[in-house]
């Protein structure tokens, strides 16, 4: 490991340090810090339901249970286990699935049928599976789980394509059976990729550009800040070597920078807080690299209810109050 002094660090040390202020906000502006508030965590406990099994849920058991039993008949007593005969049991379930969907006792039904499946099989089922993830478990008890996933891919696929209860048998004998329907990408399912696509993109942009927020929020801060911590210990680095290349590179061109072995813009400093005097003790400053740098801010950005808009507003607004306001965001703000 290697260390560096506090006077030999690049002019960021001191922008870092300086955000330790808590007088920062003396310009007279709205506080910038308010951006800095946490996420609350909300509560996610269901309340509990009545333990007494309502009548109309009973009634549902005892359809899913009829069709276990007809499902048993039909391996005991049909020898021709033909596609057609396993479509058409698929469809009775499909039929049940889309009557519990639209029951008033739609959630009692599906934890009473998870709650019997898991005293059967001896195992846990999660409580957010769908409704035809339960009933395919309930009923197809023996199948193996790639099967029973067969079985629900082609049952959600059927629904989102607006198949009716009745009909549910010849859609799998137009699309080849289970397996087909489970590998066929429909129409609406070309729709759902390109949005997941497109939302996937768009939220990676806005996590970088939360990131750059806040590593330009860090260094304007340290211009309005008033005090500076004198410190003159050793600053340890982190930043590993760079590898060594083998071979001569005369012609192939510049060697692309790797922020992994770049030195990152701030100095981080552990702090403890000493509770008699409520003042906090330097221990040690740490620089990181730009690759690891990144990954700190954007875990604070993440962690900060703040959204965008007002981040944004807040670097502006102390941009503007120090006479930063020719530069754009692109450009990185350096305190001196």
């Amino acid at each position: 490991m290697q260390t560096n002094t506090f006077d030999n660090i690049n002019k960021d040390t001191s922008a870092f340090a300086a955000i330790l202020d808590k007088g920062m906000n003396s310009v007279g502006l709205p506080p910038t810090l308010s951006v800095f508030r946490p996420k609350t965590k909300e509560s996610t406990q269901a309340k509990e339901t009545d333990s007494k099994m309502p009548k109309s849920v009973k009634t549902a058991i005892e359809v899913a249970d009829a069709l276990v039993a007809d499902y048993t008949k039909l391996k005991v007593e049909v020898l021709d286990r033909s596609d057609r005969a396993l479509w058409e049991m698929l469809e009775g379930v499909y039929k049940f699935v889309r009557q519990i969907e639209k029951s008033t006792t739609k959630r009692e039904t599906r934890n009473e049928l998870i709650k019997q499946i898991q005293q059967r099989d001896k195992q846990g089922m999660a409580s957010n599976s769908n409704t035809e993830a339960v009933v395919v478990r309930y009923v197809f008890a023996d199948q193996s789980r790639q099967s029973r996933n067969n079985y629900t891919i082609a049952l959600e696929k059927a629904y989102a394509n607006e198949i009716a209860e009745d009909a549910f048998a010849d859609f799998l004998a137009t699309h080849g059976g289970v397996c087909k329907v489970v590998e066929k990408v429909f129409d609406y399912e070309e729709v759902e990729q390109e949005n997941a696509k497109e939302l996937a993109e768009t939220l990676k942009a806005e996590k970088t550009t939360r990131t750059e927020l806040v590593g330009r929020l860090f260094s304007l801060m340290a211009h309005s800040a008033d005090s500076q911590i004198a410190y003159q210990g050793e600053v340890s680095n982190w930043v590993p070597e760079k590898p060594k290349t083998n071979g001569d590179r005369k012609g192939k061109g510049a060697e692309k920078v790797d922020p992994k072995y770049e030195t990152g813009n701030f100095v981080f400093f552990v702090t403890v807080k000493n509770g008699e005097t409520g003042k906090y003790h330097v221990v040690q400053g740490n620089v990181f690299d730009k690759a690891y740098e990144q990954q700190l801010l954007a875990s604070i950005a993440e962690r900060m209810d703040a959204p965008t808009q007002e981040l944004d507003a807040a670097v502006q607004s102390l941009a503007q109050s120090i006479g930063f306001t020719h530069m754009t965001a692109a450009q990185e703000v350096v305190a001196e």
